[in-house]
């Protein structure tokens, strides 16, 4: 196992064998659609997936159809033999009623974009797959129910929390591949395990060299916006870096319809949001890691068999999947360089 992530990291460092694909121009509005966005939820928050619960047959195939839409992007694989599926053992400890063995495995998703004159400088992009399963295939740990699900229903689809932001990830991989400045290497990672303490994030992170590592751009529940009168994405530990500021300032000038601080700070510090995503594992070893939210931690369908694919305002996901687009080209085109502080 230790071996397959010190792989990832000479892949990414030493051996690019990526193709890159050639200057074109992009419409950002025929990529990032509110319809191809929903398509996308729709599947991942489908029943069939039954809450998408880590190790579980239903999690592993949701990492094989995240696989495929990232091959269809254009990202390519840099997992060594196990193509884009990295696995890792999961404990069981936290589990309610399975008679299964101790350890099951599960998968994080990793693709590849490759850069030109900065390619051994990284970008990653990441959002969590994960859920909470159903009501008899839970965490010990689950919130009470504040929905209103139907009755009969015991799927925790977990269409916001992240659909939402694995629908945002594979768009993202859509435009850049197409990107005609990408000179920093970018990596989409689609984790695990988020759900039962960051198991996913925590073991790839220390496949990372943090001097390599430009910025991490974590996306988490961003399908609502937390009220109708603020619907501005917040950005996670705001302060423990400039990348907030540079975001705002690459989205003002590229998209200036966003104004100058459509990215904001997290109103929610009582919540310790920062250190509770996956953004948190890579920030602990000294990279800029942070996370991009547009939904309240105390959100009506947070952990609610209400979580539903139809609660989502999918205008508002498009908007702000266009605004992380283009805030994170100055990542891409090696333009820009944030800083700890």
């Amino acid at each position: 196992m230790r071996n397959c992530y010190t792989r990832l990291c000479l892949i990414a460092l030493l051996s690019w064998k990526i193709s890159i694909c050639s200057a074109q121009s992009i419409n950002i509005d025929s990529l990032i659609t509110p319809s191809s966005l929903k398509a996308l939820v729709q599947t991942l928050a489908a029943d069939s997936f039954q809450g998408r619960l880590t190790g579980t047959k239903m999690a592993a195939d949701a990492a094989t159809l995240i696989s495929e839409a990232f091959q269809k992007a254009g990202a390519m694989p840099i997992a060594g033999n196990d193509g884009y599926l990295m696995p890792f053992d999961v404990p069981l400890s936290a589990r309610f009623n399975f008679a299964q063995p101790y350890k099951m495995k599960s998968f994080n998703v990793v693709a590849a974009l490759a850069g030109k004159r900065k390619a051994k400088e990284l970008v990653i992009f990441s959002a969590h797959y994960d859920h909470i399963g159903t009501l008899s295939h839970t965490l010990q740990h689950k919130m009470p129910e504040n929905g209103n699900p139907e009755d009969g229903d015991d799927i925790y689809n977990g269409a916001n929390d992240n659909a939402s932001g694995i629908s945002a990830l594979i768009h993202l991989a859509q435009y850049f591949a197409k990107h005609p400045q990408r000179e920093r290497t970018i990596l989409f990672i689609a984790f695990s395990g988020e759900e039962e303490g960051l198991l996913g994030s925590r073991i790839l992170a220390e496949a990372f060299n943090p001097k390599v590592v430009t910025a991490m751009v974590n996306m988490d529940m961003i399908g609502r916006p937390r009220n109708g009168k603020n619907k501005h994405p917040f950005i996670t530990g705001f302060n423990q870096s400039n990348l907030a500021k540079i975001l705002n300032k690459q989205l003002h000038n590229r998209g200036p319809q966003y104004g100058k601080k459509y990215f904001e700070p997290d109103p929610f510090q009582e919540d310790n949001l920062y250190r509770r995503s996956d953004n948190f594992p890579f920030a602990v070893k000294g990279m800029v890691a942070h996370t991009i939210m547009t939904s309240a931690p105390n959100d009506q369908y947070y952990h609610s068999l209400n979580d539903e694919w139809e609660q989502l305002d999918y205008d508002y996901l498009a908007e702000v999947v266009k605004a992380i687009a283009l805030a994170t080209t100055g990542l891409a085109n090696g333009s820009d360089n944030p800083k700890s502080n």
